[in-house]
């Protein structure tokens, strides 16, 4: 109960903040109507007291039975501080998260909802139940799992006479609607990027490609009720009754050209306080990482991030093509564009960045070279920023073109670029020059160079997402390149020979990379689909040797029958349901 009042103090803050300044509502012709400084605060105390009243450790241990633990607060497990501490542990000053989930609380944490929302809806005592909440929606992407999820949703709020109807739609399909903020309340899951707290948080910056809640848009854009002072830390940011981007977005920015590492964690934890603050993102777990293999195969390794690697694969029956699923059909293949860890996956066959995901001989992780001949050491410039100079390996693309450092500057410039408005443009954001003069510049053919604002930790698993991947001008110059095989061009250690749409991807080993005589696996067949229980059929029969997904209500039986091939890996990702930060809630 202590973490939800807290949380409270920093709207009763935010509010008393915001009448001292008489910030208030504004809007835009379409959506809502406009919304008070006032009633935002109510609304998002009444997000806050929804989210006290879900069971996580039900959710976990009866729904997901995969080893997720619950989570009460947004970035996930498996992020450290500098002492080694876990980020989450330190959340909310140190409470631990946003709220309880001791399973002893689970009762006070409904009777504080129920007190919490009786402020602004009629509530009959002799039946227990709200009788005038709105109709909420609840909108999830078609997968048996996600459905249970919802279903267990909907039957704990009306456990207090709040109605909430659940709403499928196939994945793109899932992904473009939350996107555009169509919708009230969604299903969400993050998966970390790379290996700092960061990723969490700079998604939600009001022009991110990510912002699926829709901070600092529409009507929240205008209202001026957000605080943040960072002069405990001697830091000069300080905003009073400032909009989402007056607050939030600086937050951010200051969080990444900050080198002090206990100051920089210090400022991602004001910026998760004011993000949750706002109740529109509500945890339920951590994950993990379910998924079947057959025992047959050997050498197949996965990242934390969710990415699974099939091109060092053997399997006993000497095999030469491997069938697997992970996903349904994706919404694109251009590095730039997707935003999805099926798509990454794929792409991490079918592109060499600068650098990649390894295992190495004892099976630990780790960032090595791949296009660079190395992972340079940056230098430091007078003015603090730092100039890394690359030089390309010998690659050609699939279509015979050679890969020049030119291609790699095209590429970046292209992803970072605010016209083109893609996902993971924000990646770019610690480049000198961003968003649209990138310090990035091919010197020659072989040699890359960029500059970066100041030293950035995680600067190689940057350089290994797909965002950071090269495509080639002319290529991209036809709209349809990337999901078409015939005009498909990669630079990886697979092309694309064939995309059945719906259907299956199939992938062949690119005999003109540098590291062909590596791969072991000539042809790798992706099957698209997203129902388990085909995925599991086709495992068992022995068609498709890794599924990424299982049938919820066969997970118990899968653990006793399949010891050796029901995979928990670890991952570092939340779980979580979000509101459309606009929707209108009021009743009052």
């Amino acid at each position: 109960m202590k973490k939800f009042l807290a949380v409270l103090l920093i709207l009763v803050m935010v509010f008393t903040f915001a009448a001292c300044g008489g910030g208030g509502g504004g809007g835009t012709d379409e959506g809502p109507a406009a919304v008070s400084v006032e009633d935002e605060v109510k609304q998002a105390e009444i997000r806050q007291a929804i989210g006290l009243l879900f069971d996580r450790n039900y959710i976990c241990e009866e729904i997901g039975q995969a080893g997720q633990l619950p989570a009460g607060s947004f970035v996930a497990m498996g992020m450290t501080e500098p002492d080694g501490s876990q980020f989450y542990e330190n959340a909310n000053g140190g409470q631990g998260g946003y709220y309880s989930v001791d399973p002893a609380d689970f009762e006070s944490n409904v009777n504080q909802a129920i007190e919490i929302l009786k402020k602004y809806y009629e509530w009959d005592e002799s039946a227990q139940q709200f009788t005038n909440f709105p109709t909420l929606t609840y909108l999830y992407n078609t997968s048996e799992g996600h459905k249970a999820i919802g279903e267990y949703l909907q039957s704990a709020l009306a456990s207090v006479g709040i109605t909430i109807n659940l709403e499928n739609q196939e994945w793109n399909t899932f992904l473009n609607t939350r996107k555009a903020g169509d919708y009230s309340i969604a299903r969400n899951g993050w998966l970390a990027d790379y290996n700092d707290p960061i990723c969490f948080l700079d998604m939600w910056t009001t022009d991110s490609g990510n912002n699926d809640v829709q901070f600092g848009r529409g009507n929240h854009g205008t209202l001026a009720m957000y605080s943040v002072d960072t002069t405990d830390l001697g830091l000069d940011l300080k905003v009073e009754n400032g909009t989402w981007s007056e607050t939030y977005d600086p937050l951010i920015s200051l969080v990444k050209t900050t080198t002090d590492p206990a100051t920089r964690y210090a400022l991602m934890h004001k910026a998760e306080d004011l993000l949750m603050s706002t109740g529109a993102i509500c945890p339920l777990y951590y994950y993990t990482d379910p998924y079947m293999i057959s025992k047959t195969v050997d050498g197949f390794f996965a990242n934390p991030l969710g990415y699974k690697y099939f091109m060092y694969t053997t399997t006993s029956d000497k095999l030469d093509t491997l069938n697997v699923c992970i996903a349904s059909e994706p919404d694109t293949l251009d590095p730039a564009a997707n935003s999805a860890v099926d798509g990454a996956t794929m792409l991490a066959h079918l592109f060499s960045g600068l650098a990649k995901w390894s295992e190495d001989e004892n099976g630990n992780l780790q960032i090595v070279p791949d296009a660079a001949e190395e992972l340079v050491e940056g230098v430091e410039n007078e003015d603090g920023t730092v100039t890394y100079t690359y030089t390309l390996r010998d690659m050609k693309w699939s279509d015979g073109e050679p890969v020049t450092a030119k291609d790699y500057e095209f590429a970046w410039k292209r992803a970072a670029n605010e016209e083109n408005a893609f996902d993971y443009g924000y990646m770019f954001e610690n480049v000198v020059g961003y968003p649209n003069d990138l310090a990035v510049t091919a010197l020659d053919d072989k040699t890359l160079e960029v500059t970066i604002a100041n030293q950035v930790a995680y600067w190689n698993e940057l350089l290994a997402f797909p965002t950071f991947f090269p495509v080639r001008e002319d290529v991209v110059a036809n709209e349809g390149w990337n999901t078409d095989p015939s005009t498909y061009v990669c630079n990886g250690m697979y092309t694309m020979d064939a995309w059945e749409h719906n259907s299956v991807i199939t992938l062949k080993k690119n005999e003109a990379h540098p590291d062909a005589k590596e791969v072991t696996m000539p042809t790798l067949k992706f099957y698209l689909s997203d129902d388990a229980n085909n995925m599991l059929t086709n495992f068992k029969n022995g068609e498709w040797k890794l599924i990424d997904d299982v049938p919820t209500n066969e997970m118990a039986a899968l653990k006793e029958d399949y010891p050796d091939e029901f995979v928990v890996a670890g991952q570092i990702g939340t779980y979580y349901v979000c509101w459309n930060i606009n929707e209108d809630i009021r009743a009052w």
